[in-house]
Order: C-alpha cells, then structure tokens, then sequence
C-alpha cells in the first residue's frame, strides 16, 4: 500500500527515487501498458456503447436489443474464460470469438474483417481517455539507450493493444510484444512469463516487471521468480499490500531504476 500523505510503509521494499544504482541490476525491462505506460479510461456499461453495438449489429442483419446484446455477449465472455480454465489457472479470451459466437447465436453471418471491425468500433465507442503517462517516451528512449532489453507484458485484447500502441507511437520501443488475448493466459500467471521468454527469448535471470496492479504485475513477477517495481498510479487498486522490491507512491514513471 502507498499512503497518499508524506509517510511510506515500505517494509521489504526500496523507494526508487533513491536508488540510482539500480542501473546494474537488471538488464531486461518489462512493462505493463494500462496504468503503467498508458493512462486510460474506459465505459464499457455505458448505455450508449450497447445502442451503437447493437445498431452495428442490425446493420449487418441481425435484430437484437441494446439490453440483449450486452447479455449475450457477457455470458459468452464468461462461457469462454470458463473453457479457458481448463488449461489455465488465469486464461484469457479472444474477442473477435466472442463476437462469432454472439453471431452464431443471433443465426447471422460475419466474416472475420466484420468481427475485427466490431471489436475495434467496441473499444473506440467505450474509450474515455487515452494518453501516454508523463515521462513515458523519456524512460522508454533511455532504456533503449542504454542498450536493455524491452518487453511488453499486457493483459488485454490484441486488437486494441496494437491499434493504441501504434496510434500514442510507442510499438518500436519494444523488443517484443507478449499480449494475453494472444497467449490465452494472463498475468499473474507465471506462464505468461514463460510465454515472453520462449517467444521473444526474454532474459528473465536479469528481469525487473513494471506495473500499477499488485494483484497481476507484482504477483506475476513474484510467481515467475523477478523482480517487481510497482507503480501507484490512479488507476491502481486501492488499500492493497504490495509485495515488491521497489516502489513508486507518486506515479513517477522517472523513478524507475536504471534508465538514465
């Protein structure tokens, strides 16, 4: 937990504003992208993003309610994380597939350009906010500088993963790329970590993992054996322990130890 006033309980911790040595440490970066590197916001109750979805549907053939769609495709998301525990103890879900099945369902046809395409109009029509967080390009340049390894760990949908990178202009800072959605798995999973380093031959023996969320970025780094910075953004769970070995309590992505 990092308090909001002046005083930091940081048992088993290091503040990483006062460490500048930690640039030996560790030769692989990993990040975590929404409330790490990424300052999002998101509406996916709201009201009218199922009225436009459920047009987007009707438009392609298929008459279904604003009300029913939402429940249509809630349940196939939870049909789909549920078949996906058979092989995770933390699986992720394709959304493009959740859509097919919602089709299916609705006795309509799409081909897979209409399915990316609803899947891409979904996350437009629920966005809120999207902007790179203060300091990102900085630490990202100068990790690249410095010659490190840099890794994108990200719990999310290939889709929208992609198409933010490439549109806030971060994609060629990565060495490589690891996204749930296509892994089937997510973080914590150590075998999210696993799938990193066999497909983008990541060095994890010198690895720190970066991210807000200490329930998957800071447990995901436990369970797969590195270390953790945390990152206490807004968007960071609240009055949650945190088990790390550094830690950031005002947000300041310049903190993070060894890019400069």
């Amino acid at each position: 937990m990092c308090e909001n006033e002046g005083f930091y309980f940081l048992i088993g911790a290091i503040v990483c504003a006062s460490h500048e040595g930690g640039s030996s440490l560790y030769q692989t970066y990993i990040f975590d992208l929404y409330g790490t590197l990424i300052d999002i916001q998101t509406d996916e109750e709201s009201p009218q993003l199922w009225k436009s979805m459920a047009l987007y549907f009707r438009y392609n053939g298929m008459s279904v309610s604003n009300k029913a769609l939402q429940a249509l495709v809630l349940s196939e998301i939870k049909l789909h994380i549920e078949e996906g525990r058979k092989q995770y103890e933390f699986p992720d879900f394709v959304m493009e597939e959740v859509l097919a099945d919602v089709v299916r369902k609705l006795k309509g046809n799409a081909n897979e350009a209409w399915l990316q395409e609803a899947v891409r109009w979904f996350r437009i029509l629920s966005m809120r906010k999207l902007a790179l967080y203060d300091g990102a390009i900085d630490v990202l340049a100068g990790l690249k500088n410095k010659g490190k390894s840099i890794y994108l760990l990200s719990n999310g949908q290939k889709t929208f993963i992609e198409m933010e990178l490439k549109s806030l202009g971060i994609c060629d800072y990565f060495d490589g790329i690891a996204i749930s959605s296509v892994a089937r798995v997510c973080k914590p999973d150590s075998l999210f970590y696993a799938y990193l380093s066999g497909k983008h031959q990541a060095d994890l023996s010198s690895a720190l993992m970066i991210g807000n969320d200490p329930r998957t970025d800071m447990e995901g780094a436990r369970r797969a054996g590195i270390d953790g910075c945390y990152l206490h953004t807004e968007t960071s769970p609240a009055n949650m322990a945190v088990d790390s070995k550094w830690r950031i309590c005002d947000g300041d992505l310049r903190k993070i130890p060894g890019w400069r």
